[in-house]
């Protein structure tokens, strides 16, 4: 049997976002464009936030729903998209990294997420997990251990000074809030 003759196996993946309404994401883009001079093909788009990830069939329909909440600006923090990229590490360049918007949990701001969260854990059954535990408001099941709500805004490349705490306090001072208006359920097979 040749390499050419074997088959891959089957690949699942559930995902559930929270997608940033147009003002919101026009609102952010001139943010980073207008005020920060980042070429706009850096900024991100179908700014959302990933609020479940499966890498299983869960048995859930693709959906479309409309919600409506939103997040203060001052609980949004830059961070650098890389495993434990929440807080500033010598051995993580932001520069190479893509950077998103943390939403801190702090103040309730990331209640809204949770609650749309937490419409999954049901769904991991015991087949399903194996031997990993459930998913709750902190832990995930699948895919990154902790679960951390972000929305990826920049690309690799966008920015030329590591200190995204600087980026952090003029975005903040920029936007009062951002706000979310549909929920997507999608399954993809591979």
């Amino acid at each position: 049997m040749t390499t050419s003759t074997l088959k891959k196996p089957t690949q699942h993946s559930l995902f559930a976002m929270a997608f940033l309404d147009a003002s919101s994401e026009t609102l952010l883009r001139d943010f980073f464009t207008k005020r920060c001079g980042i070429p706009p093909a850096l900024v991100c788009r179908d700014m959302h936030v990933t609020v479940y990830h499966a890498r299983r069939p869960m048995g859930v329909a693709d959906a479309t729903e409309t919600i409506q909440f939103s997040v203060p600006g001052s609980e949004l923090r830059m961070m650098t998209m890389a495993p434990g990229g929440e807080n500033p590490r010598d051995d993580i360049d932001p520069r190479r990294c893509s950077i998103g918007l943390r939403i801190r949990r702090a103040e309730g701001a990331a209640k809204p997420l949770e609650a749309l969260r937490r419409r999954f854990y049901g769904l991991e059954s015991v087949r399903a997990l194996g031997a990993r535990q459930r998913s709750d408001r902190r832990n995930s099941a699948f895919g990154a251990r902790h679960y951390q709500p972000h929305v990826t805004v920049l690309r690799p490349g966008a920015i030329s000074d590591p200190d995204l705490s600087k980026l952090g306090e003029a975005l903040r001072a920029h936007v009062p809030a951002i706000a979310f208006d549909r929920f997507v359920i999608r399954n993809r097979v591979r």
